[in-house]
């Protein structure tokens, strides 16, 4: 059941045995529910021609709702549609909740052989859509004001090109890239146990160490790290959930071996993991990489 108003703000699941988890959820199964129904809202906020940040304010109630609820008592996709349905409005980008249903319906059964929803079936999901809006504002507490780290990042972005950390022609790359390593942020419960301008700063450090941008010589490196202003241990972390996406991202292998040198993630995820089985020819194994921030067309994140 849904926490009333006022509850104190929920916990990140890897710091405390979640609902998910009471219910004999794997913390593996409830990490990977997240990301893949993270995808399925960055899908589904594609198709509706939505902004990128009501899509990410989506995915924000999506990880707070179940900080509190168990995945075993929720249909996960229609708490995800109701989040997104919520953000739309929440961030002044309103979609009619018929249009809503049938573009998630048709992100939902993609190559699959599932009819189109009738009008009966499109009333029912309408109605538990609803019902789960409600749920969700009380679950946060119908606190819908969030906070993203775009903005502190574009910050950032300002303070290392005035600091010559930056050099003009970098400017361009480096936004693209760091947005989409934010974009990638909430795939992962980050939202839950950092500040944004946390991510922030530990998502410009991701886009310095991808572009192998690191300065050279100890003045803009201190202009680095003062700009950035976050703990070793706080950068360390965020670093390494972060990293965990990208394992078996062959475009980001040097990424990660890079973190791991300078003792930013740990090295066993450098290390190559045994490939699965093939799966039938008929099946679509793992997540595919979520859509970029820029352009629906480009690859995910960063790389």
């Amino acid at each position: 059941m849904a926490q009333p108003p006022g509850a104190p703000p929920p916990m990140p699941p890897s710091q405390h045995m979640s609902p998910s988890r009471r219910d004999g959820m794997s913390a593996h199964d409830e990490k990977q529910r997240r990301r893949k129904t993270c995808f399925f809202i960055d899908e589904c906020g594609v198709r509706l021609q939505l902004p990128k940040l009501p899509v990410m304010t989506a995915q924000c109630f999506f990880h707070k709702f179940f900080a509190r609820e168990s995945f075993r008592r929720h249909d996960r996709f229609v708490v995800a549609q109701a989040c997104l349905f919520l953000a739309a409005k929440v961030e002044e980008s309103a979609v009619s909740l018929r249009s809503l249903v049938r573009e998630c319906h048709g992100v939902r059964y993609a190559g699959k052989s599932r009819a189109p929803l009738d009008e009966s079936s499109e009333r029912d999901v309408k109605r538990s859509v609803v019902m789960a809006e409600r749920a969700v504002l009380y679950a946060i507490g119908f606190d819908v004001c969030v906070e993203n780290p775009l903005l502190a990042f574009i910050d950032l972005v300002n303070k290392l090109r005035a600091g010559d950390v930056l050099t003009e022609d970098l400017k361009q790359p480096f936004s693209q890239v760091g947005i989409n390593f934010i974009s990638d942020s909430y795939r992962t419960a980050l939202c839950l146990e950092f500040p944004p301008q946390k991510i922030a700063a530990a998502c410009a450090f991701l886009t310095v160490v991808f572009l192998r941008a690191l300065p050279d010589d100890r003045p803009r490196t201190a202009a680095l790290y003062g700009a950035l202003a976050i703990s070793e241990r706080s950068l360390r972390s965020i670093c390494t959930q972060m990293a965990e996406l990208y394992v078996e991202n062959k475009k980001c292998a040097r990424l990660l071996r890079d973190l791991a040198e300078m003792g930013h993630v740990p090295a066993e995820l450098v290390r190559p993991a045994p490939r699965p089985p093939a799966p039938p020819s008929d099946s679509v194994a793992g997540v595919t990489p979520s859509p970029s921030v820029l352009s629906s067309s480009s690859s995910s994140a960063g790389p």
